[in-house]
């Protein structure tokens, strides 16, 4: 219990704060300031999914991490002119949540060399990813943080994270355009509203796993019967 009240307490905060604002203004425009997924039809949605990772990923393009215990976020990145998969994310969802949208944060381990989700999560150094889902008219779509992808099918229909999970490789053929990240189509487990194993990224920097316990909780509906 006292466990439970402590990673509560301590979880990654995912509120938009002004410096956030301020930050997503700057990238995006000040033409976007006020919240616009309501009432928007899925082609605009999807327009505009697109316009804010375009401005993530050009305004952060150095894939460069920034050191443990250090503040990492949107306007951090600005400042520094560099970030990871994990922190272009991060900076994608704050944007899309300013402007109405829910998300959640993905962190993706492959299972291509271990075979075992389990195992993948315990292993240091696995082959790993952060991406962005975000739930339009249609669905959760999946939104890349290293690459100009969307998971949309031939279909112009949104995949989810657990779909794509689930895809075969040769399914993968499905979809409208296929991603450079071979993660996707070799094997990957999931895990939602995980930012880190090692607690590092975010404060208070204490070597307990980063995570933001509503969407963490998602998990155990795919765990559970």
């Amino acid at each position: 219990m006292a466990f439970s009240a402590y990673l509560w307490l301590t979880q990654v905060d995912n509120a938009v704060t002004p410096a956030d604002q301020r930050a997503i203004s700057e990238v995006l425009g000040s033409s976007f300031d006020k919240p616009a997924a309501d009432g928007m039809n899925f082609e605009v949605q999807v327009a505009f999914i697109r316009r804010v990772q375009d401005a993530v990923l050009g305004e952060v393009p150095v894939n460069a991490g920034i050191p443990h215990g250090q503040p990492r976020e949107p306007d951090d990145l600005l400042a520094r002119g560099k970030g990871l998969c994990f922190d272009r994310s991060r900076f994608i969802e704050k944007a899309l949540r300013h402007h109405g949208f829910e998300t959640r944060h993905i962190a993706i381990y492959s299972t291509q060399e271990t075979g075992s989700a389990l195992l993948s999560l315990l292993t240091p150094q696995i082959s790993s990813h952060a991406v962005t889902e975000v739930k339009t008219s249609r669905g959760w779509l999946v939104v890349d943080s290293n690459e100009r992808w969307l998971s949309l099918d031939k279909g112009y229909q949104p995949v989810s994270i657990e779909q794509l999970s689930e895809m075969e490789p040769t399914r993968m053929e499905q979809l409208l355009h296929q991603p450079d990240n071979s993660i996707y189509a070799n094997g990957f487990t999931f895990v939602y509203g995980l930012y880190s194993r090692h607690g590092m990224f975010y404060p208070p920097y204490d070597r307990v796993p980063d995570i933001h316990v509503p969407e963490f909780a998602m998990n155990l509906a795919r765990i559970l019967p």
